[in-house]
Formats: C-alpha cells, sequence, structure tokens
C-alpha cells in the first residue's frame, strides 16, 4: 500500500486591515477624503489617521471606536465586524490615575500660581459679610417703627380732676397675635381707672395743661402721633429733646409714641404710665 502525502490545507488569506477596507469602499463609491470629512465632521488629519491604521494618532480607543462604527455606516459597510477587528487594532491605554483628594479648605487657600479663583471667592464672601453687617448696623440705627401694629387699651379718667402728675396704673389682658389680626374691628371696652391719692407736695407741684388736655413732654427725640375721635390728626412728628406739646380735641384719643421711655403723657394733668402699653419702645393707647 502506497503512503499518499498528506496535503496541508491552504492557509486563510490575513485580514485585510481595518483602514485598507474602509479606504476601498470609499474609492468605490466615488467619495473623496473631503466628502467623509463634511459628513462625518472629522478633521483630515484624522480620516487619513484611520485609512492608514494609526488609531494611536486619535483621541482615544473610545473615539477610535465610534469614529469607525460611523465610518462604516457612512459607505454602507456592516460596522461590527469592523469594531470586532479594531479591538485587536488598538493600542493599549494607559489606566488613568485617580485625581487627589482636596481637602475641602484647599478651595478657599489664598496664593499664587494658578489659585486666583479661590481668592476671588473669598474676597466675594468677605465682601457679603461687610454688606451684611452694615445692612443689620444700618436697620439698628432706625427709629422704632412708628406704625407699629398693636394692639390698643383704652384709658378712662372721671369728669372730676384728680391730684396731678399721679401714675395710672393698668392691667391689660394680654392677646395671641393671630386673634388680633382675625378680630372684627370694635370700639375698645372702656376700663374705669381710679387714680391713687397723691401726697400734697405732688398735687402743688404738678404739671397743668396749658391749652389742652393732653400734654407731651419729649426728654429725647421721639415720634408722636395724636388723633381725636374726629379722625383729626392733632400732631404727627418728631419731638426734640426738651420739646413740649399741648393739644386739645375731641375724647377719644388714638395715641402712638416712638420713644415711650423718653416721653411723658400727661391727659387732663395726670401722667400715664406708658410702660405698660409699650412694646419694643413703641406705646400704642387710647385715652378718653
Amino acid at each position: 500500500m502506497t503512503d499518499e502525502p498528506i496535503q496541508t490545507p491552504p492557509e486563510s488569506p490575513p485580514a485585510q486591515r481595518i483602514g485598507a477596507q474602509l479606504r476601498a469602499q470609499r474609492e468605490a463609491l466615488n467619495l473623496s477624503i473631503d466628502d467623509v470629512v463634511t459628513q462625518l465632521k472629522l478633521t483630515r488629519g484624522q480620516v487619513a489617521a484611520i485609512e492608514e491604521d494609526r488609531f494611536g494618532d486619535l483621541p482615544g480607543n473610545t473615539f477610535a471606536r465610534g469614529f469607525v462604527r460611523n465610518y462604516a455606516r457612512l459607505l454602507q459597510l456592516d460596522p461590527e465586524p469592523l469594531v470586532a477587528q479594531l479591538a485587536e487594532a488598538l493600542p493599549v491605554e494607559r489606566e488613568q490615575a485617580s485625581l487627589p483628594h482636596l481637602a475641602e479648605e484647599a478651595t478657599f487657600s489664598i496664593g499664587g500660581g494658578g489659585r486666583g479663583r479661590p481668592l476671588q471667592l473669598t474676597l466675594t464672601v468677605i465682601a457679603g459679610l461687610i454688606i451684611g453687617a452694615g445692612g443689620v448696623f444700618w436697620y439698628l440705627q432706625q427709629p422704632a417703627a412708628p406704625e407699629l401694629n398693636v394692639s390698643t387699651t383704652t384709658l378712662v379718667l372721671p369728669e372730676a380732676s384728680a391730684p396731678a402728675d399721679t401714675v395710672l396704673p393698668l392691667s391689660i389682658a394680654s392677646e395671641m397675635a393671630s386673634e388680633v389680626a382675625s378680630a372684627p374691628v370694635a370700639a375698645p371696652a372702656a376700663v374705669p381707672v381710679t387714680p391713687a391719692p397723691a401726697p400734697a407736695s405732688e398735687v402743688a407741684s404738678a404739671p397743668v395743661a396749658n391749652s389742652g388736655e393732653i400734654r407731651l413732654v419729649a426728654e429725647q427725640d421721639s415720634w408722636i402721633q395724636v388723633v381725636d375721635a374726629g379722625g383729626n390728626k392733632l400732631i404727627s412728628e418728631v419731638l426734640k429733646a426738651g420739646d413740649e406739646r399741648s393739644l386739645g380735641g375731641v375724647a377719644p384719643y388714638r395715641i402712638k409714641i416712638g420713644n415711650s421711655p423718653k416721653t411723658q403723657l400727661y391727659l387732663r394733668g395726670q401722667r400715664v404710665d406708658l410702660a405698660q402699653y409699650s412694646r419694643s419702645d413703641v406705646a400704642t393707647l387710647e385715652l378718653k
């Protein structure tokens, strides 16, 4: 029996390079490199790198795969075999080192060499703090708002003359702010007050109203507003330190005093204690 020689199967031709396949298909479609550049929004250098298999000249492996896939679709080729073949042709990328952890304080450090933005941020924060402090200081310097919405209390004096310069005590029931805001407007209830007898020495030196039932004395600058029952503003101004005013009109009188601790109020010669009607140094009351 004659031994037949073993025939070696012919080797399969090596696969054509990716770039060569793309270039051949482009030329078959009569497309120029400029046509590819216009369609894919690539540069001429990037198209040339793809057709010459210089994938290391592209921005990265991820971009290279995307460029080849889009190029194949433009040339009406199946992109998947080319992308699979591209895996062996791509260069090995270095693993990117993790970014260093920056302490929170580093973002606010001040110094040279590329730290202009933290410096600008720091200066902005400082400027904001200065402006805010200035606004608070200005607000604290303003006088108490004269139109402060405070519930009023009616004070009724007896018709008979009472000893002068007597402080009139009055018990006021506090009300919740929400009840005051929602309650219907009604005439305040009159609270009778009987002044305590005063020594004869005090009666002799008591101040006497000059031309009206109400007398105001300002120890310091104080905003005063007095409105009578007819809606007439008897006074609405700032009394300077040492100023006095005597007023008369139709009772009851609605009174607001902006600097109540430094203001004296007399009704028919009797001093009214403003402390119990004051809130934030603003007294609001009604006298009959």
